[in-house]
């Protein structure tokens, strides 16, 4: 079988490179676009193709949907439309993985939804990494349940470099040696709660003290980093490496955090949970999305997001729960999410497609 997947985010995100190596195992020929085409790049993705496609496999839009104002994202919506009505017609068969109901950062949700609607007519199969997201899927797209299929996120075991000594990795990046660390890492934007974060960090200093909250990576938005520096700066125990983190130094961080804090306030599916699991780490969460499902039993420190409070709650109960029984409980519920399994599963969506 012949899959061309769009886009090519494999250098920002090893998620692709991950599930094409296991569908290669199920002997799935997986490319991607070569080159640079401003015009209907789908069709003309295939058309050039040196193999015969059978089936576009379809993941974020973001590329597709450009625009800083409302006529020329207009313009990109119809042109994807188009682009996908030419590629059907060439009898291609089409699935769309959806990993966001709409892009975190647009700036037009309504016109991005009503695209995702019409798109979501033109496709074949769509794939969503949990089955809370069927719902949401079929209300807000107005797909068939029948067109939707449930394949997990795998884990990122194998993409970075091992866990080292806690001490060790604080000692090289320059943090506490004692005390807890509370981690929250990925890319700065404001639906992530950040702000959020730090606030409360801000004003619960006497049940916090002696622990440090380190945030990490870089902010897309300067003036939004700028805003979360200044945040950063007026609290004592807050640690902000406002900077892109390299994959060769991303253990380092696992390895010296004791928790993992993420204080999303809108999310479908999220690799930093997955991320978190693959090093075995206790997870701070809401309960929104697929995070309930996929962090499964090792939910002890998840929290209700319609809760003022809620977040604390859960940071005071780390403060109490055995974390290494709770990192053993993330381990375990970290291997239901292998590759194999799951590119058996694709396979299977690209057949009855």
């Amino acid at each position: 079988m012949q899959v061309l997947m769009m886009p090519d985010y494999r250098i920002d995100n090893p998620y692709q490179t991950l599930l094409t190596k296991a569908l290669r195992q199920e002997e799935v020929n997986v490319s991607f676009p070569s080159g640079y085409r401003r015009v209907f790049p789908i069709y003309r993705a295939i058309q050039t193709n040196s193999a015969s496609i059978s089936v576009l496999h379809l993941h974020w839009l973001d590329p597709y949907l450009k625009g800083d104002n409302t006529l020329v994202k207009l313009v990109y919506c119809v042109k994807l439309l188009i682009d996908i009505l030419l590629t059907r017609w060439a009898g291609i068969k089409i699935v769309w993985t959806v990993h966001n109901i709409v892009a975190h950062n647009s700036k037009f949700p309504r016109l991005e939804l009503w695209t995702q609607r019409m798109l979501a007519k033109l496709i074949d199969r769509a794939i969503v990494h949990h089955s809370a997201g069927v719902d949401e899927i079929t209300q807000r797209y107005k797909l068939p349940s029948s067109k939707i299929e449930v394949i997990p996120h795998g884990h990122y075991r194998d993409v970075y470099e091992s866990a080292i000594d806690p001490l060790e990795a604080r000692q090289q990046l320059g943090l506490p040696e004692s005390g807890k660390i509370y981690l929250n890492l990925g890319m700065l934007k404001p639906y992530k709660g950040i702000e959020r974060l730090l606030q409360l960090w801000q004003d619960n200093q006497a049940i916090l003290d002696g622990n440090t909250l380190l945030i990490a990576g870089k902010a897309l938005d300067n003036r939004y980093g700028q805003i979360l520096a200044q945040q950063a700066s007026e609290t004592k125990n807050i640690i902000l490496h406002n900077k892109f983190i390299e994959n060769d130094r991303i253990h380092l961080y696992f390895s010296a955090a004791d928790i993992v804090v993420l204080p999303f306030e809108q999310i479908l599916t999220s690799g930093s949970l997955i991320l978190a699991m693959s090093y075995g780490k206790p997870v701070i969460a809401p309960r929104l999305g697929s995070i309930p499902e996929t962090i499964g039993a090792a939910d002890w420190l998840l929290y209700n997001p319609n809760e003022e409070r809620g977040l604390l709650h859960a940071i005071k109960d780390s403060t109490q729960v055995d974390l290494d029984a709770l990192g053993q409980l993330v381990s375990q519920m970290c291997d239901r999410w292998d590759w194999n399994a799951i590119a058996q599963k694709t396979l299977q969506v690209y057949q009855n497609a």
